[in-house]
């Protein structure tokens, strides 16, 4: 009870947005009280009176009454438990018969406040589940920038093996088309990076999102998205072929396949089906540097890779990219990297 004049800091009734007005309007009128999320530990409770076609709406909000001098706080439900059971005791003193409770619509605004929290309860942790390693995922999309098939197919590979994919839905089925959807947005941006002219391949993300949307089901999410990433690969390595020389690319792929023996430019050469002279020449006119710049660079990528994901030694991995000499190798990696071998290793925190 109040003696003094009430003053209100803010209506107790809550300011509702048109489009919280329109998620009560949808509602079809039955016997249960749906609950909305409209904020931050803001809930509606709503049921409808059939005989009288009337709505009745409950909320939840922490305003305060106050008067001039001596003063009490009211709130008309400090929490969702407080407030549903108001609208049951209210439910049941008009319809002698207590309401079922739907939360069909309670997720209109999710609370991101609550994510963190979430994570450190995550049955994740206590499983040693995780997730797919990020670093194998940068070496993967590179594949799919650069349109070379060969490689995505032994990045994806390696990258699927790293981990697990997550979880971002409570529906199997809704989670693979998340996961799905995901991995059409990456390999999208890659492809743009690797030169796919950007509107063609956003109408390609577009309509593989428009397919997953129509799958029933989906029997393997590595598969799905496998297909997804060697569709933009081959549509980059498409658009590369018709904007430059084809055999650029031939001269990579050769490269990239030999990648662990010494490369020869004359046998290069007769491998893609050209003169010594030519491939080097129409090489350096469309990338701006020599074939040899090129391998080396290739070379010390994988390099970067064997350090980051393999326990092999500076010798061993110098040796596999066919270096004869270990201290030429440790060269052309501080030419390239800006660090030595040993260095770059420690600096990424893998002994």
């Amino acid at each position: 009870m109040f003696n003094n004049e009430l003053v209100l800091k803010r209506p107790l009734a809550p300011d509702l947005s048109e489009k919280e007005r329109r998620l009560i309007e949808q509602i079809i009128p039955s016997h249960q009280i749906e609950v909305l999320r409209i904020g931050s530990g803001r809930y509606l409770c709503v049921f409808h009176l059939l005989a009288t076609k009337q709505t009745v709406v409950l909320w939840s909000n922490v305003e305060t009454l106050e008067s001039a001098g001596q003063y009490s706080s009211f709130t008309n439900g400090a929490d969702l438990d407080q407030l549903i059971a108001q609208a049951k005791m209210l439910y049941y003193s008009l319809f002698q018969t207590f309401p079922r409770i739907s939360s069909a619509y309670s997720d209109s605004m999710p609370e991101w406040s609550n994510v963190e929290g979430q994570i450190t309860r995550s049955e994740n942790r206590d499983l040693n589940i995780v997730h797919n390693d990020y670093y194998k995922e940068k070496f993967m999309l590179k594949a799919v920038s650069d349109g070379n098939l060969a490689e995505y197919r032994h990045r994806m590979r390696v990258f699927v093996q790293s981990g697990i994919f997550g979880n971002m839905a409570t529906s199997e089925l809704r989670n693979a088309k998340n996961l799905l959807i995901a991995a059409v947005t990456i390999f999208c941006r890659a492809a743009i990076e690797g030169g796919l002219y950007y509107e063609t391949a956003f109408e390609i993300s577009d309509q593989c999102c428009q397919n997953i949307e129509k799958m029933q089901s989906v029997e393997s999410s590595t598969q799905a998205i496998q297909d997804i990433g060697e569709l933009f690969v081959k549509r980059v390595r498409s658009a590369r072929q018709y904007s430059h020389n084809r055999a650029i690319y031939e001269i990579q792929d050769y490269v990239y396949k030999n990648l662990n023996s010494h490369i020869e430019l004359s046998v290069l050469a007769k491998n893609v089906g050209y003169s010594k002279n030519y491939v080097c020449q129409i090489f350096k006119d469309d990338t701006g540097q020599t074939i040899n710049e090129y391998i080396n660079k290739e070379k010390i990528r994988e390099a970067q890779y064997q350090l980051l994901f393999s326990n092999s030694s500076v010798t061993d991995i110098s040796q596999l990219l066919g270096f004869s000499d270990p201290s030429y190798f440790t060269k052309v990696f501080i030419k390239y990297a800006r660090v030595s071998p040993l260095a770059y290793r420690k600096m990424n925190n893998v002994s």
